[in-house]
């Protein structure tokens, strides 16, 4: 008995050894993909006000011995299980702002890729301020040869592309008055300060400070210090491990949301630490609230755009889709500062709530400023 379940058991294994031999050679057996989505299913296409196209093919993994073809199709609801599972906001993009050029592929007999059609993007004028899109692009309904599940969908992120001018803070800088129309202001427990700002030249002399925004000793954005290289970004007691450059534009942004406190450089998260903090914009300390200045000095040699202040803290999707701009009435914006305009000395909040931003001196502007 013993020995005819050995027997049993051997051929079992034997068996299992067989199927499992089956199951690697079937990524062997010709089938068909998304050209683009050979080697990643993510991809990016930049369109500015003309639009832009992304051009679409299918491949096989083999020479076919037939017509082999395929429907294409733009599947929206695609996109939810996507932000679930790595923690983005994208929306699709309006109906009126895209098209597919045809719906059908064929890989002709004797070759491997298919004839080309694409997804055309009608420029941004259906675009909508504040939100980021992504269009998933799939293969349906394919005959002659099957279709690679892991490969069939290519998630297409369409990046806006804006060119703004910004306020140069070179031997200048802007000072906000949060004296009134504040009771909310004076102890903050969740906040977030973000903007965009590029550097001519970092401090030279001691403290080695280079000030971006917010208040000296309470609540400041700034690169350098007598402990640190005058490019390392500081706020609120964390030191960014990472060397910013000069003539290159960053998006910044500093989140506490009352138990931690997280700077994201470009939309992704590059230091935190635990702890509370309390932020009152109304305190004057050297001065109150600035762009470009603290403490009697350590301005910024450089230049700002999209600034803006919340009483909530951002999520990394929403600081990632408005890192060009957001809709100025979002719920939470405490002042928004888009520094591509001013009444003379004055740039304008754009929240609706008149917090503008004074500049000491006349604004000069740096134009052909690229965001995307």
């Amino acid at each position: 008995m013993k020995i005819n379940i050995f027997h049993f058991l051997t051929s079992l294994v034997l068996l299992g050894g067989i199927a499992s031999s089956c199951k690697r050679e079937n990524p062997n057996t010709a089938s068909i993909y998304l050209t683009m989505a050979e080697e990643t299913t993510d991809a990016r296409l930049t369109v500015d006000a003309t639009g832009g196209a992304q051009v679409i093919t299918i491949s096989s993994s083999a020479l076919a011995d037939r017509e082999v073809s395929a429907e294409i199709a733009v599947d929206t609801l695609l996109i939810q299980a996507y932000n679930e599972r790595n923690g983005t906001a994208y929306k699709a993009l309006p109906d009126a702002a895209y098209s597919l050029s045809a719906n059908r592929v064929a890989i002709s007999p004797g070759t491997n890729v298919s004839n080309a059609i694409s997804f055309q993007v009608h420029g941004t004028e259906h675009f909508r301020v504040g939100e980021a899109y992504m269009m998933p692009i799939t293969i349906r309904n394919a005959s002659g040869m099957p279709v690679i599940d892991a490969s069939k969908t290519i998630y297409l992120v369409v990046n806006q592309v804006i060119i703004t001018r910004a306020a140069s803070l070179a031997s200048n800088y802007l000072r906000v008055d949060f004296s009134t129309n504040n009771e909310a202001l004076r102890a903050m427990r969740t906040i977030t300060m973000e903007t965009r700002v590029m550097v001519n030249s970092f401090a030279t002399r001691t403290p080695f400070i280079s000030s971006i925004m917010g208040i000296e000793e309470m609540f400041l954005m700034r690169f350098g210090d007598v402990t640190v290289a005058p490019n390392v970004l500081q706020s609120s007691g964390i030191n960014v491990d990472r060397s910013f450059t000069t003539n290159t534009w960053y998006h910044l942004a500093v989140v506490s949301d009352g138990s931690q406190v997280r700077i994201y450089v470009d939309g992704q998260l590059a230091g935190s630490r635990s702890g509370t903090q309390t932020v009152d914009l109304t305190n004057m300390w050297a001065g109150g609230f600035h762009f470009g200045y603290s403490a009697n000095g350590r301005l910024l040699n450089g230049a700002i755009s999209e600034a803006r202040l919340w009483s909530r803290a951002l999520s990394q999707a929403e600081i990632n889709n408005g890192r060009c701009g957001v809709d100025p009435n979002s719920p939470g914006l405490i002042g928004y500062w888009k520094f591509n305009e001013a009444e003379g000395r004055t740039v304008p909040d754009i929240s609706g709530n008149n917090r503008h931003a004074v500049a000491t001196r006349d604004i000069q502007w740096v134009s052909g400023v690229r965001c995307e």
